[in-house]
């Protein structure tokens, strides 16, 4: 059944259930003839499916398609996740993010980590700090490794800088192989759609060590846990020497979950923390087991964290009292940020162009 998720709310749309075969037929037209067969060799798709509006405007998509357990236990099942992109990313004001995390978003050298779960708006934050970059008086060349690809950054008026966007997986053999090429081509700045494995996070600390600046995103739900949740998927014997490569080249780490409003719609919450020399010595002399709870003191004491802006929503009337009182109850009894799960694998559209943010979710079978 085809569904909308509009505001973190879905809707179910028409009436007419969806089988296998009609899901089959739609992901064979947006992708590749073969699209759907190859799902059940359990392989899933990732791509970006634009519809062309008019001569100007088109809409793009960010597409993932998974086997899944079909209609009455049967073993075929096709469920694709649709998330709507913008052409264009938004401002860093469009986003509302404050003027204190702006300064410190454009580090000289070094690594910015984006966390937060699926469907957080890791990407969109970044892309508007891609925005702001392009459109600086000195120009900059921008590598971004993406999959899929996601704003067309070409198409930002006012230009002025150079911008090359490369598809991980199609364009690339993966992530690790993208953080080698692009030292090769004189970039000032690179963008890792995502740190997920020891090679991507050791290609990254060795970019940023090298003089460049590097923005990446991570799966987390905190900033205290950022470096010792990308340490993890090190080897153990290689830990100590990750913990201090990302130690030293770590120099803003965010955090950032989309919570409802009244009004029906979402607003951004954000945790931050732009490490110093001080901060870097203290962690250099911590045990790996303890450095998750040092970031949470750091956070506490010279940060943001993500309370206040719950506070800041709460006070301006925008999120509800049940909503708050949550926020508050789990950060009192953990002091850290409240883990979010991520999105259901459904097919979603995300409209990042628009106030509203929308999803839109296809499932097999059942009438509305």
């Amino acid at each position: 059944m085809l569904a909308v998720k509009r505001h973190g709310r879905i809707v179910t749309v028409g009436r007419r259930p969806l089988d296998v075969e009609s899901i089959e037929l739609i992901l064979n037209r947006m992708y590749k003839q073969s699209a759907a067969a190859t799902l059940q060799k359990a392989d899933d798709h990732n791509f970006t499916y634009t519809v062309r509006k008019d001569r100007y405007t088109t809409y793009r998509f960010r597409v993932n398609a998974t086997a899944s357990m079909g209609l009455h236990g049967s073993p075929v099942g096709i469920d694709i996740t649709m998330r709507t992109i913008a052409q264009v990313p938004p401002s860093l004001e469009d986003l509302k993010v404050p003027s204190d995390l702006i300064e410190r978003l454009f580090p000289r050298t070094g690594i910015v980590i984006v966390g937060g779960a699926t469907g957080s708006g890791k990407s969109t934050l970044i892309g508007a700090v891609v925005k702001r970059i392009l459109t600086a008086p000195e120009g900059r060349r921008v590598l971004t490794y993406e999959s899929p690809i996601e704003f067309d950054y070409r198409a930002i008026p006012g230009r002025t800088g150079r911008i090359a966007q490369s598809d991980v997986y199609v364009m690339l053999k993966d992530y690790a192989h993208a953080t080698a090429n692009s030292l090769r081509r004189h970039p000032d700045d690179i963008i890792l759609g995502e740190a997920r494995d020891a090679e991507t996070i050791a290609g990254a600390i060795h970019n940023a060590e090298t003089g460049h600046r590097v923005y990446t995103t991570v799966h987390v739900n905190s900033v205290a846990e950022m470096l010792s949740r990308m340490v993890g998927v090190f080897p153990f014997q290689e830990q100590a020497r990750a913990t201090a490569g990302l130690i030293g080249a770590a120099q803003v780490l965010i955090y950032q979950e989309l919570i409802p409003t009244v009004d029906g719609k979402r607003a951004a919450i954000r945790e931050y923390l732009a490490l110093n020399n001080d901060m870097r010595r203290q962690l250099y002399e911590t045990k790996g087991e303890h450095i998750t709870a040092v970031m949470s003191d750091f956070v506490q004491q010279y940060g943001r964290p993500l309370m206040r802006d719950v506070d800041d929503l709460y006070e301006a009337g925008r999120i509800d009292q049940g909503l708050y009182d949550r926020y508050k109850a789990e950060f009192e009894n953990s002091n850290s940020s409240p883990s979010k799960a991520d999105s259901p694998s459904r097919i979603s559209l995300d409209d990042h162009s628009l106030d509203d943010h929308y999803k839109v979710v296809f499932e097999e079978g059942a009438d509305s």
